[in-house]
């Protein structure tokens, strides 16, 4: 069965992380997020399947 990916652009990622979009580009391309996300063409995307793990992940650690 084919795998298909929802795939979101920069603009579509920081709305969705609530943040603003130069900060999320600055964190990507300064390696310093570990924020999943894919470059190809020059352009970064971002799979929202791998977004949701993520943010969970996050909650995850940082529950009392």
């Amino acid at each position: 069965e084919e795998k298909k990916y929802q795939l979101m652009t920069l603009k579509e990622a920081a709305e969705y992380l609530r943040m603003h979009k130069g900060s999320l580009y600055r964190l990507l391309e300064g390696g310093k997020t570990d924020i999943p996300a894919i470059k190809l063409g020059g352009k970064w995307l971002f799979n929202l399947e791998s977004l949701n793990k993520y943010l969970t992940q996050k909650e995850l650690h940082h529950k009392d």
